[in-house]
């Protein structure tokens, strides 16, 4: 892996570092979510989460997050008919 960030250059990059939620109910792992499986469901809508590593620049810190499965957060987002952005 030949990474460099615009940020610095650096080639001092750490790939896909761990993220960890440390909230009170959490699993420990960070995840983001975008959309749901059944989005007009009253209840029990199968929310859709990815779980997030992160690429670290070991020189001046810079992080990017990256999604492990991209392909079923969009697809929930766009069941999810959200337009915004």
């Amino acid at each position: 892996m030949n990474l460099k960030y615009g940020k610095c250059g650096s080639p001092k990059i750490i790939p896909l570092a761990d993220m960890v939620d440390q909230g009170q109910y959490s699993d420990g792992t960070l995840k983001a979510q975008v959309g749901y499986t059944n989005p007009e469901a009253w209840v029990f809508k199968g929310a859709v989460y990815a779980k997030l590593k992160a690429n670290i620049c070991g020189e001046c810190g810079y992080t990017e997050l990256v999604s492990e499965e991209p392909a079923a957060l969009y697809d929930a987002y766009l069941k999810s008919g959200d337009r915004s952005t």
